[in-house]
């Protein structure tokens, strides 16, 4: 994938001039809704049983969302909604991979998922695709927004790598949090590894999101970008995402854990 390249190109350069506020609306409902009914599920009443439907409504809810501002928001920034969104779960189910590793194949800080009646797909729950796909887009939007604003008054690559660094260190915080409100809602939760964040996630984790997403803007570059079919497109984007997944935890893992012993 040429970067830079790929951030010239005419069709992602028009994507970017497309953006609109119906766009920021839209991908800030989706972002609301995720919040707030992970908020329901950690600290509402029900217990696990709710914390299960209600990933379930955030994620179809969301899902259904991005998808319909394909079409609902066509010439306003809605190609980028959807096409991120489809982008990101090719990713997530690449990252079922990954997640095997993650609760099979690591030493400290295994993932332990909590749900004792939820489908799996290989080690995950069956919806973890879709959580992939969402945080995705809620990712990687404001990383387009942020470099359409940043590339009018820098060359490309500047502007490309402050974004990449504000969204990688974005991903790290806010993802953090949601480990914390996943452990609270009984969705999953981290056996003990050497650095910790709190008791509920192994530090690795938060890490491994903020190197993970350095890679989203050239990702969703390529995924919006042109000379082949988008679909073709949007699934090279997503399998290099996925790749981008494993070697973010991976690192965070060799970084932090590996070769040391628990103490």
């Amino acid at each position: 994938m040429n970067v830079a390249a790929a951030l010239r190109a005419p069709a992602f350069v028009r994507g970017l001039a497309e953006l609109s506020p119906a766009a920021d609306r839209t991908w800030l409902l989706g972002l609301g809704l995720g919040l707030g009914l992970t908020l329901l599920a950690a600290f509402g009443p029900g217990g696990a049983a709710a914390g299960a439907f209600w990933v379930y409504a955030g994620l179809l809810a969301r899902a259904a969302l991005y998808l319909r501002a394909g079409d609902a928001l066509h010439g306003r920034g809605g190609a980028a909604l959807a096409g991120l969104f489809r982008c990101g779960l090719v990713a997530g189910f690449g990252e079922l991979l990954v997640d095997g590793w993650l609760v099979h194949g690591v030493a400290h800080g295994r993932l332990v998922y909590l749900p004792p009646h939820d489908a799996v797909l290989l080690a995950s729950p069956v919806w973890m695709p879709l959580a992939w796909a969402c945080v995705i887009v809620e990712l990687g939007y404001p990383a387009l927004r942020l470099y359409a604003r940043l590339a009018r008054r820098l060359p490309v690559v500047p502007a490309a790598l402050a974004t990449s660094l504000v969204i990688g260190l974005a991903a790290g915080v806010t993802i953090g949090c949601y480990e914390y409100l996943a452990d609270r809602a009984g969705w999953w939760r981290y056996a003990p590894a050497n650095a910790m964040l709190g008791e509920f996630c192994a530090l690795y984790i938060p890490l491994g999101e903020a190197l993970m997403f350095l890679a989203i803007l050239p990702v969703a570059a390529h995924a919006l970008g042109e000379g082949r079919p988008s679909r073709a497109r949007e699934i090279d984007a997503g399998a290099a995402f996925a790749v981008a997944i494993g070697a973010g935890y991976g690192l965070a893992y060799l970084l932090l854990e590996a070769g040391r012993p628990l103490g």
